[in-house]
């Protein structure tokens, strides 16, 4: 199952859709009334993917646009949705001017989100394009509390930014990423403004209170809980803000939220205080209040933290490019910096062996370059003085100095990784159940928080049960839920990136725990595809041009390698047309009305010696005067077995996995490399097309991965399970794998099923730690063994404790 974006007339839907040739990863039983998804229903028998889609499912019913769904379904273009006029607050957002300084091609800005703090909002914001007409699409990221927006041809992004603000979310547009961080280091100072206002007056209130509990009476004891009162009103009212504000977006939203009960608890409180403090009694609840929401404002500002350090600790070009590079000042020292550091012209020493951290232009010196990350072309590339070299080339010879152009934040590399952290920002399937047990978790608190309230207020004791039910509020959270699962897997996601491993979405790290079958393909893969051609023999030069014309546009390894050989000879330039694949391998063209076949052939002049070779004959054929084939040119490819092949496959088949090749070579050449790797000959395709492999990765009877060429097997690598592309170009395996390794060791696929492993054990004893505490604490709280204090100690403690374990886990991985 895949996300995917539909264009249609008017805007850019997000539509999550099963397509034909795939088999789903698990069992779909229902699709949403709204939205038309797929999900798992629950027991109660939802007719709704998220509580975002109910929302919209009610709003449009409740306006009387029921013939919504009927356009939907005969027209995609969505029908506009009725929107506020009445005010015109945000319309500077369509001047042109502004709109020019924001945005790089007048359809996108980028916003930043006061109010943004947890996973919970990304629900209703994630169906911005539903809400309002005029927006095409919607992306959030969390951890910079940012929402990027593109609109419609013609639609207005002053009515977006209403609809945000009108959801409790105030939108404030951003040109450059350092904006982006100063309006959260604006709003982090509000947090702490509030914070210290809390603490200064619950330490008063504590004084008052020592007073009151010490006996107190009479006139001075009015007096003091008057006092009371005017010390915790800017506690309940400003620094309490946020937990109003969340309360009220979630009735909005018709959802419920863990600040609805909090502020629940909060007004009955203070109700239950003022009451009090009128009729004379000493019900009055201001200090304790008042250091609930201290309390409070502290641990989430804290956990606030630590979640945005270790989700904005670097990009994914960060882990492929961060390194230390020596940098050449003005005045002719040099020092050694990171290269996070570097800005534009600023001139640095590449070594050989490093991987270049930056676009640029070679100043002086020369040497060779390996940039397959960005062109899948393995055979290094000459740089001289003037040449233009990218980030995440890797100097394979020479030393030379770089002026930077465009530092890696600013390069292709980036462009390139900063879509795939887009994809990678969708929920897997566990995040998503997650979002949806934490919702009902939420109302199973309520509901026992309420029960317990009604009994005792029954009993005519209601200041014990509102202390009891107050501090099961408190002390139960969701965190695990809402934090620490997400939080897991964009770890394992980063984890991977240091490694040289990038995954598109989170999904992907999900599907490697369930996949038990893997099939490999042979060549690039499990050999290293660097060939090179042995035994040429031909009967004219005008041959070599033939085959040279015919293999000259092709990507695979066999034809890169002929390429290269044939570059220093002198072949002459010949015209073939009408050139296609042969389905069992090989090439054939027309040229001057004579058909010609370049293909596999079974005869090898003499055996491999090295017992890594492996070798295989091509031939090329063309019809002679009496229409019978002849071979007119043969050669030999020599490819070798890689170092690590033997090493991980061991290692997998001591983890019981079920290893298979898949290739399109010959058979003897498939099956001399299945023998020295160990493999059965039951579990060897050869002579396998692209439509074939795609075909028995489709059907296969149990999920699979598939491990191939970015390029030459995109299908099969689209259709698996789970595609993992060990070569090709860094853009192109992305489109068709869901993981490339940008390092071709065979090795990182261990470390994958490591970290994969890792995450999962993580969120497992995070899941079990979060259920015992929340039972244990829970039960404390409606037994009375616990106040609302200690549970404001308590909850804070048992999310840091969850979010360290998420942390441990992924320090652990890059050890």
């Amino acid at each position: 199952m895949r996300l995917i974006e539909v264009w249609t007339q008017k805007t850019w839907t997000p539509v999550c859709k099963l397509s034909p040739t795939m088999e789903p990863a698990y069992s779909l039983q229902d699709s949403c009334a709204h939205c038309g998804t797929p999900f798992i229903p629950s027991m109660n028998g939802d007719k709704f993917c998220c509580s975002g889609c109910e929302f919209v499912f009610d709003l449009i019913h409740a306006e009387g646009l029921d013939r919504y769904y009927e356009l939907k379904s005969a027209n995609p273009p969505a029908c506009p949705l009725p929107v506020q006029t009445s005010t015109s607050k945000y319309e500077h957002l369509d001047d042109p001017s502004l709109v020019e300084k924001t945005s790089d091609d007048g359809l996108g800005i980028r916003f930043y989100l006061e109010g943004l703090n947890c996973t919970a909002c990304l629900w209703l914001l994630e169906k911005l394009p539903s809400f309002c007409a005029d927006a095409a699409s919607a992306r959030i990221d969390l951890s910079t509390s940012t929402i990027e927006v593109r609109r419609i041809p013609g639609g207005s992004f002053a009515e977006i930014a209403r609809t945000l603000n009108r959801f409790g979310y105030r939108p404030h547009p951003l040109r450059d990423s350092e904006s982006s961080l100063e309006l959260q280091t604006r709003e982090r100072r509000r947090d702490l403004i509030r914070i210290g206002i809390a603490g200064a007056a619950t330490g008063n209130l504590m004084i008052l209170a020592v007073s009151l509990y010490g006996g107190a009476s009479g006139e001075l004891a009015t007096q003091f809980r008057w006092l009371a009162l005017a010390l915790a009103t800017p506690v309940l009212t400003y620094c309490a803000w946020p937990f109003y504000l969340n309360a009220w977006t979630s009735f909005a939203s018709r959802r419920l939220n863990i600040d609805v009960p909090i502020v629940a608890a909060i007004l009955a409180g203070i109700a239950a205080s003022v009451w009090g403090l009128v009729v004379g009694n000493d019900t009055v609840y201001f200090d304790s209040l008042s250091m609930l929401v201290f309390l409070l404002l502290s641990s989430r500002f804290a956990l606030k933290g630590i979640q945005t350090r270790q989700k904005m600790t670097t990009n994914l070009e960060d882990e492929l490019l961060l390194s230390e590079v020596e940098r050449i000042n003005p005045d002719g020292s040099r020092e050694f910096v990171s290269s996070l550091s570097l800005r534009e012209h600023d001139r640095i020493t590449i070594e050989s062996g490093t991987v270049i951290p930056a676009d640029g232009v070679v100043l002086s010196g020369f040497g060779s370059v390996n940039a397959a990350v960005l062109t899948g072309e393995s055979i290094p590339v000459a740089v001289q003085t003037g040449s233009r070299v990218e980030a995440g080339c890797i100097n394979v010879a020479g030393e030379w100095v770089l002026e930077v152009e465009k530092t890696a934040a600013n390069s292709r590399l980036a462009s390139i990784l900063r879509e795939t952290e887009k994809a990678a920002e969708n929920k897997s399937r566990i995040v998503q159940v997650s979002d949806r047990v934490s919702q009902y978790f939420i109302y199973v608190v309520f509901a026992f928080a309420t029960a317990t309230l009604l009994y005792f207020f029954v009993r005519q004791d209601f200041q014990e049960g509102l202390s009891r039910a107050l501090a099961l509020i408190i002390v139960t959270c969701p965190c695990v839920f809402g934090v620490a699962i997400p939080l897991s897997m964009s770890f394992a996601i980063r984890g991977a990136a240091r490694r040289g491993i990038i995954i598109k979405d989170a999904d992907a790290v999900e599907r490697l725990w369930r996949t038990r079958t893997i099939y490999f393909d042979k060549t690039g893969t499990l050999t290293t595809g660097e060939m090179s051609v042995l035994n040429l023999r031909y009967e004219t030069r005008f041959d070599l041009g033939i085959a040279y014309a015919l293999e000259k546009d092709q990507t695979h390894p066999v034809a890169r390698a002929l390429r290269r050989h044939l570059t220093d000879q002198d072949v002459p330039e010949i015209e073939v047309t009408d050139i296609e694949l042969i389905r069992l391998g090989g090439i054939r063209g027309q040229a001057y009305g004579i058909g010609y076949e370049l293909k596999p052939i079974d005869t090898l002049s003499n055996p491999p010696t090295d017992q890594r070779e492996i070798r295989t004959a091509y031939g090329l054929f063309c019809d002679d005067s009496l229409g019978r084939e002849k071979m007119i040119l043969s050669f030999e490819m020599v490819d070798q077995i890689r170092p690590e092949a033997t090493e991980l496959l061991k290692w997998l088949r001591q983890r019981h996995y079920s290893l298979k090749i898949i290739s399109g070579d010959r058979r003897h050449a498939v099956e001399n490399t299945a023998s020295r790797l160990s493999f059965s000959s039951s579990d060897v395709i050869y002579e396998a097309t692209a439509e074939t492999k795609s075909e028995t990765l489709r059907n296969s009877h149990e999920p699979a991965i598939m491990v191939g060429d970015g390029a030459n097997d995109a299908a099969a690598l689209a259709n698996a399970n789970l595609g993992i592309a060990v070569c090709g170009s860094l853009d192109t395996s992305l489109r068709a794998a869901d993981i490339y390794l940008s390092r071709p060791q065979l090795t990182s696929i261990r470390d994958l099923i490591m970290i994969a492993r890792s995450a999962r054990q993580a969120i497992y004893r995070n899941l079990l730690f979060s259920a015992s505490f929340n039972i244990v604490s829970g039960s404390l709280a409606i037994t009375g063994l616990m106040n609302p204090l200690w549970a404001a100690v308590l909850m804070p403690m048992s999310s840091v404790i969850v979010l360290l374990s998420s942390i441990w886990t992924s320090k652990r991985d890059l050890r």
